[in-house]
């Protein structure tokens, strides 16, 4: 039986890093609610090409604890490297990339085409046919919560963001109503260290 001393404390961590409003673990049905929202999400078609795949949310809702967190998302501190990529299987299509030297290299080759700004397309990767378009997914991938990185209670602490869906989800789930549009929401997942 993990020590619920830990859960506590894990749970203080997140409650008084800025930005949060609320928090609250997630009981398995709740938990299953936000995978349901998320997997009909992901069924949706994104930028005209493919479909989503939320690992960083999937991950967190497989993790022993599950912590729904409603934000302010101009004063929360996010995790700083990419966070979104599109395969073909096991292959990388395309991705988000953040440091600004690297995204210059990549403009000077004409075979890479930039969604936007700092989004990537490797264009001799991306599949042909229709049948390997099909296997096109734009994940969001899995990254750590730096708000509890070290911490001795914690091990495989990872972050996800929800769909559109799901943070109406999670925002009713923690009885948040707000307009603002800087108020949203995350799943942090982590396991307890085993003594």
């Amino acid at each position: 039986m993990p020590n619920p001393t830990c859960v506590d404390i894990v749970l203080k961590v997140l409650q008084d890093c800025k930005g949060v409003l609320e928090t609250r673990i997630l009981a398995d049905g709740e938990r299953r609610r936000v995978l349901e929202v998320e997997e009909k999400a992901e069924e949706r078609v994104v930028f005209g090409m493919c479909r989503t795949l939320n690992r960083g949310v999937r991950e967190a809702l497989a993790r022993e604890y599950a912590v729904a967190l409603v934000i302010d998302s101009s004063e929360f501190e996010y995790p700083h490297h990419p966070h979104m990529k599109m395969t073909c299987g096991d292959t990388i299509v395309g991705e988000q990339v953040r440091d600004q030297k690297r995204i210059e290299d990549l403009k000077k080759d004409r075979t890479n085409f930039f969604l936007w700004e700092n989004f990537v397309l490797y264009m001799p990767k991306l599949p042909r046919g229709p049948e390997e378009r099909k296997r096109l997914r734009m994940v969001y991938v899995e990254r750590p919560a730096v708000q509890l990185e070290g911490h001795p209670c914690v091990e495989k602490s990872i972050f996800g963001t929800p769909s559109m869906e799901g943070d109406l989800l999670v925002k009713e789930l923690l009885s948040i109503h707000s307009e603002k549009p800087t108020v949203g929401t995350c799943v942090v997942g982590f396991d307890l260290k085993k003594e």
